[in-house]
């Protein structure tokens, strides 16, 4: 019998959905999302803009449950499978949980973000963080000028993995571009919820001289963000979201996954009736994986430099270029010509 601590933030939930496939009633839809929640001015929020946009185009009724733990998981996926039409969860953490609970609600449709899980009623999508990384790891390289960035990142599962190998990729890029030794410092908070030791982190970063942070820490990215909002001179690339205008000219860019995409996709092949299960990649040469126009920061950057991060971002939507997404294949990466 699933305990209270877990049951507690369905009972609003289960007060306003009302049982599935009732004629006439509008698709109901549940978001779970781990600890960090919404809020997290990056994954979470990016996945909910696609559940909102889906709500307004095809009528959906939506709710989102936080999960306190990953002990609440197997719980909460399986009582919003029983009162739901659709069951959108969100990150690598819920892959195992996702792999129990879907083969027994087989009625259910289950879509999920980051994490491979064959079964048919089940879509699941990933995406190259490791595309994302290195554009992000380039515009870093080539800005710095202390000549050492650091990078604060969640936890070491596969996703975050990708985009930290990505990115030290695309310092080694700007490393060939601009003939000079870079460093990178990598330091992990490990955890998606803890803005105090994400701030931290980086606080000890910018002690060590690091002049450019890239974050890929979830919700302990907000600290992160405070921390180089607070100190002159240090500049921030962030991940997922379009944050370029929080802290307008000291957000260098944005990478920009689009997971809103994938769940807005994934929601409207379901309303029409044509849910696909099965596992699918996603990337640049997708239109799914970029970063932002760099719209406040343009100006801190020279000319050719510009350029050769616009022809990176030709490259990558050409599919022409292979980025490690593991630390062990950073070592052997050839740099592009540029």
């Amino acid at each position: 019998m699933p305990s209270c601590r877990f049951l507690l933030p369905f009972l609003s939930l289960l007060c306003l959905l009302i049982p599935a496939g009732a004629a006439g009633k509008p698709l109901k839809v549940v978001v779970l999302t781990d600890a960090a929640g919404l809020g997290d001015k990056g994954f979470n929020d990016v996945c909910w803009q696609g559940v909102q946009r889906a709500r307004q185009d095809f009528g959906l009724s939506a709710q989102f449950v936080q999960s306190r733990e990953q002990a609440d998981y197997v719980a909460n996926l399986s009582l919003a499978a029983q009162n739901a039409d659709a069951v959108v969860s969100l990150g690598y953490l819920y892959v195992d949980a996702l792999k129990q609970v879907a083969p027994q609600f087989s009625g259910a449709h289950f879509i999920h973000i980051e994490g491979d899980i064959s079964a048919p009623n089940v879509a699941s999508f990933d995406f190259r963080s490791e595309e994302g990384g290195f554009l992000a790891g380039l515009v870093a390289g080539l800005f710095t000028k202390a000549k050492k960035v650091g990078v604060v990142s969640g936890m070491d599962i596969p996703p975050v993995v990708a985009y930290v190998s990505g990115f030290q990729a695309g310092m080694k890029t700007a490393e060939k571009q601009r003939g000079e030794p870079l460093e990178t410092i990598v330091t992990s908070v490990g955890s998606f919820n803890d803005p105090v030791k994400g701030k931290s982190l980086t606080r000890a970063l910018i002690d060590q001289g690091a002049d450019v942070i890239f974050r890929a820490a979830g919700n302990s990215g907000i600290g992160v963000l405070e921390a180089v909002k607070d100190t002159n001179g240090v500049y921030l690339v962030v991940e997922d979201l379009d944050l370029d205008a929080e802290i307008p000219g000291k957000v260098l860019t944005s990478t920009l996954k689009r997971m809103d995409v994938a769940v807005y996709g994934a929601l409207q092949d379901l309303v029409q009736g044509n849910f696909h299960g099965g596992h699918r990649w996603l990337g640049a040469a997708d239109g799914a994986v970029d970063i932002t126009e760099m719209k406040y920061s343009r100006q801190l950057f020279k000319p050719d430099d510009l350029a050769r991060i616009e022809k990176v971002r030709l490259l990558l939507k050409e599919g022409k270029l292979s980025i490690p997404k593991r630390y062990a294949e950073v070592a052997s990466f050839k740099p592009p010509e540029l």
